[in-house]
């Protein structure tokens, strides 16, 4: 008789899973501490998950599409629905409290698998979409930026950024500094010194 695979137990093990891959991240990991955590045997967990990172992929999956898609869809602004500053800072939010933990299970616990070089690749996205700013603000009659720029400008806002969601566990703070931190890149600091 074929057994069905319950969606609730699968979410029990997905937020048993988000708790010991932040703690150990990847690495340190234990199918074993999970399925006792989940209240299950290893062996039913395994009827889950064909393996240890076939879990973790599916906790940090929808973050990573997420931000992915942030990233890579900041061309399609919707119009008329706010202020393109507003729109970050939203968009921004809604990840930290959507997905604070697998992000940062992703971004400090990946070591190990597939997605070790995550944050490199959101560098990457982001410096290519910075890149084409640059230019087009160039081409537009600005000051001619090198494009090389993009990557530093595109590691410091990222990593400053995570570093909010590293150091602020509540959300209404977490929110409140995204805020402050997109004031601060947008309105640049000649506008505060």
């Amino acid at each position: 008789m074929v057994q069905v695979l319950k969606e609730e137990l699968r979410q029990a093990v997905i937020k048993s899973a988000q708790v010991e891959f932040a703690q150990f991240g990847y690495a340190g990991a234990s199918m074993k501490r999970i399925a006792a955590q989940t209240g299950i045997s290893v062996g039913n967990l395994y009827r889950y998950y064909k393996d240890k990172e076939d879990l973790f992929n599916s906790v940090i999956s929808p973050v990573y599409h997420e931000l992915e898609t942030l990233i890579s869809n900041h061309h399609a602004q919707p119009h008329g629905q706010g202020n393109i500053f507003e729109l970050i800072v939203e968009a921004l939010t809604n990840i930290v409290v959507e997905y604070r933990t697998p992000l940062l299970i992703l971004i400090d616990g990946a070591r190990g698998t597939r997605n070790e070089n995550a944050v490199q690749k959101f560098h990457q996205m982001m410096a290519d979409n910075v890149a084409m700013h640059l230019a087009d603000y160039s081409n537009k009659g600005g000051e001619g930026l090198n494009p090389q720029v993009a990557w530093p400008v595109s590691v410091a806002f990222l990593q400053g950024y995570f570093e909010i969601i590293r150091l602020h566990e509540g959300t209404e703070d977490c929110k409140r500094m995204v805020r402050q931190y997109l004031l601060v890149w947008f309105q640049g600091l000649q506008a505060i010194l």
